[in-house]
Parts: C-alpha cells; structure tokens; sequence
C-alpha cells in the first residue's frame, strides 16, 4: 500500500444538480481502498457529446453531485492495500467502461451513464461518481492500465495527451475481434468519419485488413486515404443503394462490415449498401445507435438471408480487448497521432473547459482531438 501524502484537496469539476452546469470546486482528493488506485490525471478526452450528456438531452442518467469524464491518461499517486504490480509515477491508461465484480453484466459509463438496473445504478452512485475531470481520480484496478512509457513517449515518439486516443480504439478494436476480422481481409466502415468510426480505420489496417471507407465528407475520407495509402480507399456515400453497392464492390470481395451509425443518421441507405455489397457468408458488426430510439436505420432482411450474412450486435469491449490493444501500441503495429494522419492534439486547462467544449463543438472532424489538461 502507498505511503505517499496526497494534497488534502484538489480542483475538480463538479456537476452538482442534475442537468446543471460544471462548476469548479475545491474538494476532498480521494484515497485508495481495496480494488482502487489514485491517478494524477494528466490529460481527459474532450467529447462534443459530452454537454449534451450534462443537459439531459444525450438521455443518459445519473445521480448527482457528480464529476464527468472517464477517457484520461495519468500517473499512479497512490496504490491500495491489493495492488500487486502497478507503481507511484506509473503511466496509465483510464477507460470508462466499469463492469460490476460480481457481476460481469452489470456496467455503468464512468462519469456518463448509470446504467438500467438496480445494481448498475448502485454501483455508479455509491462508488464510481467521481471520474476524471479532476487532478486526481480514485480509479478501479480493473480500469486502470500499465503503458510502456519509455517505448510509446522515447522510442515512437508519441505525445502524452495522443495515447488518450487508446481509449477510443478499443471500442473499435473489440467490435472488429467479435467478427473475427482476419488479417488480408477487406473491411467496410461505415459512416467513416467519427470519433469512434474513424478510429476502427487505423485499428483495422492494425488488425491486418485493407478497409473501405465510406461517408459524405469526402476531405475526411480522403485524410484516412493519405495517413493509409496503400490500405485504405474512399468510396463517397451517394444515397443511392445500386450505385453505393456497385462502388463498394468495385474493390473486390468484401469480407465484412463495421457499422457505427450516430443518432440522426435515419433516413440514410449507408448501412443497406455495406449490407448489399458483402460477399456471400460475409458478416456483419453492429455498433452504432442506428439513427436513434424509434428512428432505426433500416436493414435488407432479404441480403442477409439470401447471403447466409452473419450479424453481430457489439457493445463496448472487455479487459483482454484493452490489454491486447495496448500492446498493439507499444509494438509499433498500432499507430497514433500524427502517423496515422490526425492534427496536434489540442489542450485546455481546466479553467478553461467552456472554451474546450465550444472548440470540440466546432472540431470533431476525424482526425481532431482535444483534450483538458488539469
């Protein structure tokens, strides 16, 4: 257990009513117990979903007072009495996706999301309400990851606020891994140009796949082309399904698709096209909200029956997922920033979170990236 002299108080930012503002408070730093670690939060995601979440218009529940966040890197500040082999002034990696010990189907979304149950609603409020847009976080073990910071920082040269985009692979990572995505197959992605969707192009060349990339925003498209030139090409979505089908097929065999459709997207034919354009026996990864509640983006029954396709629904990822993702990173396989074609990453100090979330606001471009820096 550590024996190092946390500072009695810390700069948080704190949602204290619910769908209320984030105030900056001084509060308690918080200690290590059994099964938790404290972080030296060194740089947050800044998510433009996020104030929608804190408003109620995302549709996400939680109690309050609460503290947003969940997507950070830091340094080990203290350990608890079970911690076996992380460090003081250990890097790491926090993710938000926090799975009940006893109960793996239990979860929450660490400073978003309580969950539907009785059970998820207690573990978020008696003991996950506090995430990481604060200088110091007590963190679950189990969401709390080692990384090689002499390989990732010395030797690929990679930037502390670039390796939080490890906690956005992962989604992708996991879903492409629940298909079985082998490696000299072709991938579709569809819409291609988000934070999430976008990361599964540059997860999935990783993986070993040539992947096609299709939307509307053809200078994003075309960003994911020049940061993968030789494994990644653009076909720009017309909303016509007979002509997106035969430009998808253009490229050859499609062996499988990842779909990560955002709310709002119903109306569009993306998903019937990648569904058209699949081989026979090809399948299928389910990972976006489909348009929304009530406004599903339609599917062809007829395709996937006829093709004998596979579907898989996909929510989220495990700890194995994290750990092999990580050492994807360190191996060089993986890569980030700059190498794989996004812009400087942007900080904001924690004072300054409004003007943060207005810039995420305006830039959540693929390949743009902002992060709060406490």
């Amino acid at each position: 257990m550590s024996t190092t002299t946390l500072p009695p108080t810390m700069k948080a930012l704190l949602q204290e009513t619910k769908n209320g503002p984030l105030v900056p408070k001084s509060i308690p730093t918080p200690n290590p117990g059994p099964g938790s670690v404290v972080v030296k939060v060194l740089a947050n995601l800044l998510q433009h979903q996020t104030p929608g979440i804190l408003s109620g218009k995302a549709g996400f529940t939680y109690p309050t007072p609460m503290i947003p966040g969940g997507r950070a890197v830091g340094r080990i500040a203290a350990t608890g009495p079970d911690t076996t082999c992380l460090s003081e002034g250990q890097l790491v990696l926090l993710e938000p996706f926090i799975r009940a010990r006893d109960d793996a189907d239990t979860w929450i979304f660490w400073g978003a999301m309580e969950g539907t149950s009785e059970g998820s609603k207690k573990l978020f409020a008696d003991n996950w309400r506090y995430a990481t847009f604060a200088e110091y976080v007590k963190a679950p073990l189990e969401n709390t990851w080692a990384l090689d910071e002499k390989r990732l920082c010395g030797e690929l040269g990679y930037t502390i606020p670039e390796l939080v985009q490890l906690s956005v692979d992962v989604v992708a990572y996991s879903g492409l891994k629940g298909i079985g995505l082998r490696p000299g197959e072709r991938l579709i992605v569809t819409p291609a140009t988000g934070l999430f969707s976008g990361a599964a192009v540059g997860v999935a060349v990783a993986m070993g796949a040539s992947v096609l990339v299709t939307g509307r925003n053809e200078r994003a498209l075309q960003r994911l082309v020049d940061a993968h030139p030789k494994l990644v090409s653009s076909v720009l979505r017309t909303n016509d399904i007979e002509v997106d089908v035969k430009n998808l097929q253009k490229h050859g065999t499609v062996d499988a698709f990842l779909e990560f459709t955002p709310m709002g997207a119903e109306g569009s034919t993306h998903v019937r096209a990648a569904f058209g354009a699949l081989k026979q026996h090809g399948r299928a990864c389910i990972m976006g909200f489909g348009g929304g509640a009530m406004k599903d983006v339609e599917i062809p029954m007829m395709d996937i029956v006829f093709k004998s396709i596979t579907v898989h629904g996909h929510a989220m990822y495990r700890g194995q997922d994290v750990k092999e993702m990580i050492k994807m990173a360190e191996a060089g396989v993986l890569r980030l920033g700059k190498e794989r074609g996004f812009d400087s990453v942007t900080e904001f100090k924690m004072d300054d979170f409004e003007r943060g979330f207005d810039w995420v606001g305006e830039n959540h471009e693929l390949g743009q990236m902002a992060v709060l820096v406490p």
